[in-house]
């Protein structure tokens, strides 16, 4: 079960929406949840990803996909963080948060 979410570069996922998608995966009997958005994943919604088995495609996960690393590969690096020091300067410099 794939859930596709495009907000602003500034917006963050709310944990309340990796909830949502828990409960739709239960629902309907899903094995696999993965959650893709173009923008980042707040703090506690990235812990419950991580802790419910969701797979949390962010912004620059979402590059790695889109130029061929497969979701196994993205699942080794769920949950640990969203970019570099320099890469996280350079967001900030651009979106102002």
């Amino acid at each position: 079960m794939i859930q596709c979410k495009r907000y602003a570069p500034s917006s963050t996922i709310a944990s309340r929406e990796l909830r949502d998608l828990l409960g739709a995966k239960v629902h309907f009997q899903a094995d696999v949840a993965v959650f893709v958005t173009t923008t980042r994943f707040s703090r506690p919604s990235e812990r419950f990803a991580v802790e419910h088995g969701i797979l949390a495609v962010h912004r620059d996960h979402l590059g790695l996909w889109n130029n061929g690393a497969s979701l196994l590969a993205l699942s080794r690096v769920n949950g640990r963080g969203q970019g570099d020091s320099r890469h996280r300067a350079r967001w900030k410099q651009a979106y102002g948060k």
